[in-house]
């Protein structure tokens, strides 16, 4: 089915960490939107269930963990099942532990760099046979500003990050022939249940450093995430970021 203007709608999307943050935001906007959502997620199940009750005939939600490879297939494979296809991908589920390479142990250090880029990988891999029959067919990767420039005492969170630039972009370059655009966003800092937890006075010198004084917002980062999924459609190996400035 298509709109007047030619878009389509009824779109399948899966969006791994869909449950909360900005995956949640990027949930809601694109059931907005009339796209079909397969929101993932690993504890958060009431929060899913939350967002299918507000979106009936749009959201189901659908279990999967990032250091589980077995889930990842099985998520592709409900959402297939339920939908008969899919369309968009956005790989936004991750895991944060912060610390200086000196201060980590080695097992902590390489876990923060399994569990974001393994799962990213094995769901984009599971994903792609079925993306590649899509008439439009989209990945995105949610990855970090920290990714591209650093941070100090983010080593193991920053490596991950960039590792998924580069993921992203050499994809987007294997995948084309079928199709399937690849981009990447990367945001900055975002008002979460994650940052919450950030004291007062390195919020402030954060702000402070952002260009545009302030933190961003889930739902700011959700319309960037679904512009490369759904409107971007002469843009693959991309990268958006959406830092207010921070990086600057």
């Amino acid at each position: 089915m298509r709109r007047m203007d030619g878009s389509e709608v009824n779109r399948v999307a899966l969006v791994s960490g869909g449950s909360r943050g900005i995956g949640a935001a990027v949930t809601s906007g694109l059931a907005e939107r009339g796209c079909r959502v397969g929101c993932t997620y690993r504890t958060g199940f009431a929060e899913a269930e939350k967002l299918a009750v507000r979106h009936p005939e749009q959201v189901v939600p659908v279990r999967f963990d990032l250091s589980d490879p077995e889930t990842a297939t099985t998520a592709v494979n409900d959402v297939v099942s339920r939908w008969g296809r899919l369309d968009s991908l956005i790989l936004n589920a991750g895991q944060w532990a912060g610390g200086r390479l000196t201060g980590t142990s080695p097992d902590s250090w390489w876990r923060v760099i399994d569990s974001n880029l393994r799962g990213t990988v094995d769901l984009a891999r599971a994903a792609l046979p079925y993306l590649a029959t899509s008439p439009a067919p989209s990945i995105v990767l949610v990855s970090s500003v920290v990714g591209l420039i650093g941070h100090a005492g983010d080593t193991a969170y920053a490596a991950a990050k960039s590792a998924m630039v580069g993921f992203g972009r050499s994809l987007a370059k294997e995948v084309a022939r079928d199709g399937i655009r690849v981009n990447i966003l990367a945001p900055g800092f975002v008002t979460t249940d994650m940052t919450d937890a950030v004291p007062l006075s390195s919020r402030k010198r954060i702000e402070d450093a952002t260009i545009l004084g302030r933190f961003g917002t889930v739902d700011e980062m959700a319309k960037a995430a679904i512009f490369l999924s759904e409107d971007a459609t002469f843009c693959t190996g991309s990268v958006l970021t959406a830092d207010g400035g921070w990086a600057l």
